[in-house]
């Protein structure tokens, strides 16, 4: 029998009880360069592969490591309620009020 546990408080979770799944994907937007014309005949393809093999090792798990991520959280009833309020961890900073002068 597969058991569950919140992944913020650590509390087990009963099998009858509601399990919340957290899923978030961890991504290093691609941003076109502004010289890229769409039309353009260039081979991509080809210009990855040389990029890649004058990459060393250590670069080229250095870039793997940067593509991103997806990670997975069950949460409990409680902790859901406190991931959606907040779900950097964090409470907002509070917003001061300027007077037109």
């Amino acid at each position: 029998m597969i058991h569950f546990s919140c992944d913020r408080c650590k509390r087990v979770l009963d099998a009858d009880e509601t399990r919340y799944l957290v899923r978030v994907e961890v991504t290093m937007p691609l941003e076109p360069l502004d010289g890229d014309d769409p039309e353009d005949d260039r081979d991509h393809l080809a210009e990855i592969h040389n990029m890649l093999e004058r990459l060393s090792d250590e670069e080229a798990a250095s870039l793997s490591e940067d593509a991103g991520r997806l990670l997975r959280f069950d949460l409990c009833r409680e902790c859901y309620k406190k991931f959606i309020q907040f779900p950097v961890g964090r409470e907002p900073a509070e917003q001061f009020g300027f007077s037109e002068n």
